[in-house]
C-alpha cells in the first residue's frame, strides 16, 4: 500500500481492527508488522493518535536506522565502519571520474570551495567534509552506493566533532584538492589513490590513541582496545 501510494508519506493507517480485516491477517500478525515498520523507519506510532507514514521516510531511512541498530547491538567498532567505508569509497570515486557529469563536478566543487572558505571553523569544515564526500557518492550516477553511504558516514560523524581539533585545515583541503584534480582529470586510477590516501592519512588521525596500529583500518582488531559504538551511543 505504501509502495503503490496507497498509502502516501505522511498519511494515518486505518484502525488497528480495520486494517486487519482489510488485509485478511490477524491483530497480533499486524501489530509485528507495524513494529517491524517502527524500526525499520518506516512507520511511526503516536500514542491516543493512531499509526502514520512518516512524512521525512527516504531510503535512507530504511537502511540507516536498522544498520544503526544492528551496528550499535552487535558492538562492531569504528575500525571496521572505516574499512567498509575505505572499500566503498575508494571504488566510487573512481566511477565518479569516469561518469561524473559538469554538473556533478561543479556540486564537488562547490563542496571544496565551502572546506577551503571554512578553515578556520573545524565544526563547518567538517560539515563540508561530509558534503564533499557525498557529492562524490552521488556524482557515480550509482544510488545504491549512496543508501549504503549515508548510515555508516552518519555512524562514524557522531563524536567527530570531540575530535575535529586533530586535524590540519590545511592538510585536510590539500588531500581534498587532489581527490577533485584527479575527477577533473576523468582520472579514474589517480582518483583512486588520491581517495584511499586522504582516508588512510585521516583514519590514522581519527583514531590516534585508540589503537596500538591506526596506520590502517585494515587492521583486524580483535582486542577490546577497539572503540565499538555501543547501545547507549557511548565511544
Amino acid at each position: 500500500m505504501i509502495q503503490s501510494g496507497e498509502l502516501p508519506l505522511g498519511s494515518k493507517l486505518l484502525p488497528e481492527r480495520q486494517l486487519a480485516q482489510r488485509l485478511d491477517v490477524s491483530r497480533s500478525s499486524l501489530r509485528q508488522a507495524f513494529k517491524a515498520l517502527e524500526n525499520m523507519g518506516v512507520l511511526s506510532s503516536r500514542v491516543g493518535v493512531g499509526t502514520f507514514v512518516r512524512s521525512d521516510m527516504d531510503g535512507g531511512n530504511l537502511l540507516s536506522e536498522p544498520m544503526e541498530f544492528a551496528v550499535r547491538t552487535n558492538r562492531i567498532s569504528r575500525i571496521k565502519l572505516l574499512e567498509a567505508r575505505q572499500f566503498l569509497e575508494v571504488e566510487v570515486v573512481g566511477l565518479t571520474a569516469e561518469r561524473a557529469t559538469k554538473e556533478a563536478i561543479a556540486s564537488i566543487g562547490h563542496e571544496l570551495d565551502r572546506m577551503r572558505t571554512a578553515r578556520a571553523n573545524m565544526h563547518a569544515m567538517a560539515d563540508a567534509d561530509y558534503g564533499f564526500h557525498l557529492a562524490i557518492i552521488r556524482a557515480c550516477r550509482n544510488e545504491v552506493f549512496e543508501l549504503i553511504y549515508s548510515p555508516i558516514s552518519k555512524l562514524l560523524c557522531e563524536d567527530l566533532s570531540e575530535r575535529m581539533h586533530r586535524f590540519d585545515p590545511t592538510q585536510i583541503v590539500h588531500l581534498h584538492e587532489l581527490i577533485f584534480q584527479a575527477i577533473q582529470q576523468c582520472d579514474v586510477e589517480g582518483a583512486r589513490r588520491a581517495m584511499k590516501v586522504h582516508l588512510e592519512i585521516g583514519y590514522k588521525t581519527y583514531l590516534a590513541g585508540e589503537s596500538d596500529d591506526v596506520s590502517t583500518p585494515n587492521r583486524n582488531t580483535q582486542q577490546g582496545n577497539e572503540s565499538n559504538l555501543t547501545t547507549d551511543g557511548g565511544s
